[in-house]
């Protein structure tokens, strides 16, 4: 075995794998690595690392972990300088460990523990730890999985029984066995911290290409292709199929005044460039940034020349759904075919809850005849029953609108008024009225008028 380790030192991109086979071979426990740098027995049983001939490490901070890389810890490194807390690690490779896994740094950032390190209490049994380097022409992936996959006659004659995966994760979330609650768990995270002074710079949390060059999936065939497809096999309803909820935002308080519109600071931190969700005397308004002493709001805001308090929020995203693009969708933005109870449900503290005004259609709502367009609740709708308009008021019609004519439930009433004389301008069928007169318009310009009397 010792003239083995020699041979293996030749092939580092092979290391972790081969190191785990000489464990197994040798009867070592995971607890305890072999170095075959120096001579004799004696460094064949390192607790500090593992190095065959080529520059792999074990993870002290963790028995039993194997690095690919030079010799270093996976904790390495040290806090940014740019106040976010976030973690620049040193030591670059991928390591692999049994059992709780070596120690993790996230780079997105942790609070300081006692020691002024971070307060992470993350571990990974496969962590690859890279630095992507923006001097060098060099497209850089953590993990790259590259698969060609190829058709044939089970696949052609069973649709699922030849399904391919790129990366399958599969979790069991289950109570302890005393009942306990088990850990919280994502299926898959993705934390992307972007630093103060990264400039004009394009961020994706996650990227979905879909090249569909397969001519048979053309509209109306019975190809389906999407960016994301959600199912499962569920004996209770689940939250959603996307939740978006729970992130943290800068807390600003200070004394502001009001005027015009435009909040200006008194006292407390000073604004930063956002879009913030404020409080005022009980009251929220949507505000944007103008300068590091002035908000503008997006509808009135009463004056107050005094300084109140105010609490504010800079909201983590501008749009919650983005869509942009005249060849990016040709049926529909959204299409909801499911039985739910809504369609479309809002709530919160919108200002406008839909908003078709910045379109170019011609139509901002169709409905079928019979459907309602309700106004409060249930009890005030309208809707057009295939001859006329008609609108009800707690199952009373109230009006009912057709070419022919117009019929209303109640009295009609209009402001009294007096033409300015028999030639005033009006349009034939206008009409008006007074204390003394009903006055209707025949003909464009032409006024002709009635007495009314009591009895």
């Amino acid at each position: 075995m010792p003239r083995l380790l020699p041979i293996l030192a030749r092939y580092a991109a092979l290391a972790a794998a081969l190191a785990a086979a000489l464990a197994a071979a040798l009867g070592v426990p995971p607890a305890l690595a072999l170095d075959a740098s120096g001579p004799g027995p004696a460094a064949e049983r390192d607790l500090e690392r593992l190095e065959v001939g080529g520059p792999i490490a074990a993870d002290r901070a963790r028995l039993g972990s194997l690095m690919v890389g030079r010799r270093c810890l996976s904790t390495d490194g040290a806090f940014a300088a740019d106040g976010t807390l976030s973690w620049q690690p040193s030591c670059f490779g991928t390591f692999v460990a049994e059992g709780i896994g070596s120690k993790v740094y996230p780079t997105r950032g942790t609070a300081k523990d006692g020691n002024g390190r971070p307060s992470s209490n993350a571990y990974a049994p496969l962590l690859v730890q890279f630095q992507a380097d923006g001097a060098v022409k060099r497209e850089m992936n953590g993990i790259f999985i590259n698969a060609d996959i190829v058709g044939g006659p089970v696949s052609a004659a069973e649709r699922d029984s030849t399904n391919t995966t790129g990366q399958l994760i599969s979790l069991r979330q289950r109570p302890g066995p005393n009942g306990e609650r088990p850990p919280t768990t994502w299926g898959h995270n993705i934390d992307l911290h972007i630093a103060p002074g990264s400039g004009n710079v394009q961020s994706w949390g996650v990227e979905y290409d879909i090249n569909n060059f397969n001519q048979d999936c053309g509209p109306g065939s019975g190809c389906l292709s999407a960016g994301m497809f959600f199912n499962g096999i569920s004996g209770h309803p689940n939250t959603a199929w996307i939740y978006s909820g729970g992130g943290t935002t800068n807390t600003y308080e200070g004394t502001v005044t009001v005027g015009k519109n435009v909040i200006n600071w008194v006292s407390g931190a000073k604004f930063v460039p956002a879009l913030y969700g404020i409080r005022l005397n009980g009251a929220f308004y949507h505000v944007r940034y103008v300068s590091p002493t002035r908000l503008a709001g997006d509808v009135a805001i009463p004056d107050t020349a005094a300084p109140v308090a105010y609490k504010a929020q800079n909201a983590i995203v501008h749009n919650g759904i983005f869509l942009q693009g005249d060849n990016n969708v040709s049926g529909s933005d959204f299409l909801s075919a499911t039985n739910a109870f809504h369609g479309i449900n809002i709530t919160g503290h919108h200002h406008v809850a839909f908003n078709a005004a910045g379109d170019s259609a011609p139509y901002a709502l169709l409905a079928r005849p019979g459907q309602n367009l309700c106004l409060d609740s249930f009890d005030s709708c309208m809707s057009d029953n295939g001859t006329g308009l008609v609108y009800g008021r707690k199952g009373t019609r109230v009006l009912y609108a057709e070419p022919q004519r117009t019929s209303v439930s109640g009295l009609l009433n209009s402001p009294l008024a007096t033409p300015a004389s028999s030639k005033a301008p009006c349009q034939a069928g206008d009409w008006a009225h007074d204390a003394n007169f009903v006055y209707t318009c025949v003909a464009a310009n032409t006024w002709k008028r009635s007495p009314l009397s009591s009895w």
